[in-house]
């Protein structure tokens, strides 16, 4: 009876050391955004950008890829991967001078929206040359617009927009499959994911202080470190400490330092104009132009849609109409000053 007891014991803790999930293996992934020489937190310059990944790599930490993430290549908890956000024009020359001399294959979240047609953001072309070099390209939505939960009760229609055309237009510009969204803001719902399955993304980025453990237990709630001036030292140091102990636990950071785009509301868009929280300001006028061509989704959207096109703002029709006033008023202009010109050279010959 003892014997049994034992044995049952002794089975008992086999079981649970085998189900029991393994922490062996971990990631470290960090969000980035621009390389510029400028004062707001989300910019570093190139030798700022450089001395953090020498820092890391110097204590033994590894750059990895998202496909060894994906495909369990990975071992060991020194681990980074290195994501970049909203396709910034600096990325590019970063990119060959900075990352592909230490082998770092870089996440490019693009938002189509502003690529080749803003001033701070990549071209296509340049875009295109990344991705056929290695750098894994992800959906960043396509106005780079909150997928919150209030967002999809207010316009489903533009909601599903974000997340099916932004998919659509980067796997048709860079022919290639695009199965991962990094959620604007890292803000998400329960809709976001959902769509997200339903477009065929496999994969799901936010922005979580938190370092992520192998095989991924939630794919479409990928943790992420957003890397600003402020907090990058204290994340480095968190990172090396961390995995110097051998463990994977979650990042101490008391909540009214947490510098992450999930604890800023919808209201605080304004409150810094260098901040990554004003982009959709930044391209409003961008949203109007493109309203009519965005790409059909459903039936519904469909009628929607040739409405949208057929439809003339009224602002745009008063100014067309002043134009056309104005065209009109100095061609009469001109024709009378013509006649009266003739009138009086008419006069004056007769007068002779």
């Amino acid at each position: 009876m003892k014997k049994n007891k034992i044995r049952l014991l002794i089975s008992t803790l086999l079981l649970f050391i085998l189900a029991a999930p393994s922490y062996s293996e971990s990631v470290y992934i960090l969000c980035y955004h621009a390389f510029l020489e400028k004062k707001d937190p989300y910019s570093f310059s190139n030798d700022q950008f450089r001395s953090q990944l020498r820092r890391l790599k110097d204590n033994g930490f590894n750059f990895v890829s998202f496909e060894d993430v994906i495909n369990n290549r990975i071992s060991g908890n020194r681990n980074i991967l290195v994501t970049i956000d909203d396709g910034n024009h600096s990325v590019y020359q970063t990119y060959y001078s900075v990352m592909k001399p230490l082998g770092i294959k870089p996440v490019l979240a693009i938002y189509p929206a502003v690529i080749s047609r803003m001033h701070y953001a990549m071209t296509w072309n340049q875009v295109k040359e990344l991705s056929d070099d290695g750098c894994y390209i992800a959906s960043h939505g396509y106005y780079h617009l909150f997928l919150s939960e209030k967002f999809y009760k207010k316009s489903p229609f533009d909601f599903k927009k974000e997340i099916y055309t932004s998919k659509k237009v980067l796997e048709e510009k860079l022919n290639r499959k695009i199965e991962t969204m990094v959620y604007p803001f890292g803000l998400n719902c329960d809709a976001a994911v959902s769509e997200s399955k339903n477009a065929g993304y496999k994969y799901g980025m936010t922005v979580v202080p938190n370092v992520t453990s192998l095989p991924l237990d939630d794919n479409f709630h990928i943790n992420r470190y957003l890397m600003t001036k402020p907090r990058q030292k204290e994340f480095i140091t968190y990172m090396i400490k961390n995995s110097e102990n051998g463990a994977v636990a979650e990042t101490k950071i008391s909540p009214e330092n947490l510098n992450t785009a999930q604890a800023v509301d919808e209201k605080s868009s304004n409150m810094n104009k260098n901040s990554v929280i004003t982009y959709p300001e930044r391209i409003k006028k961008i949203i109007a132009d493109n309203l009519a061509m965005m790409p059909v989704i459903t039936e519904t959207d469909n009628k929607k849609e040739a409405m949208i096109k057929s439809t003339v703002h009224p602002a745009k029709k008063h100014a067309l109409k002043n134009i056309k006033h104005k065209k009109i008023v100095t061609k009469n202009e001109t024709r009378s000053r013509a006649k009266k010109r003739h009138h009086k050279n008419s006069i004056k010959v007769v007068s002779i």
